[in-house]
């Protein structure tokens, strides 16, 4: 009896370990949206990514990374940023819905960007302020 209890416990440990290997082993592919989204009548951005962050080190609770494209240039900063506003109001409540205390909004120019194979060129913090009004935050440093 002791055997069979040990084979079992065994051959289960085993298998949970096999299988905790292959969700390890499993490549992230990104872009894991990659979809156009309309933010105004003559606004149309390409949303790349949408990722969960639970928890990452000084973090209270979880944020949401979005990381998209656009056709305003680089040079117009006033513009890109506006875009990452409004698509702030836009994810923002599901952003809350989850429990997500912040959202970070990335602007990538570079498919090495849009792949997170390289940091964006710009982004911006947004935390939920009063009416459920998605608000930028400035970050010490920045």
């Amino acid at each position: 009896m002791k055997l069979l209890v040990l084979t079992t416990v065994l051959i289960c440990s085993v298998a949970v370990a096999s299988g905790a290997q292959q969700l390890v082993a499993m490549p992230r592919k990104f872009p894991n949206v990659d979809q156009p989204l309309a933010l105004a009548p003559d606004d149309t951005i390409q949303l790349l990514n949408r990722i969960v962050v639970d928890r990452a080190p000084g973090q209270r609770g979880t944020r949401l990374d979005v990381h998209f494209s656009t056709r305003t240039p680089a040079s117009n900063s006033e513009a890109r940023g506006q875009e990452a506003d409004r698509l702030a109001q836009v994810v923002g409540p599901q952003a809350w819905s989850m429990g997500a205390r912040r959202v970070t909004i990335a602007i990538c120019d570079t498919r090495a960007c849009a792949e997170t194979r390289e940091p964006p060129r710009d982004w911006y913090v947004y935390e939920r302020g009063p009416g459920g009004v998605w608000q930028r935050v400035r970050l010490p440093g920045r």
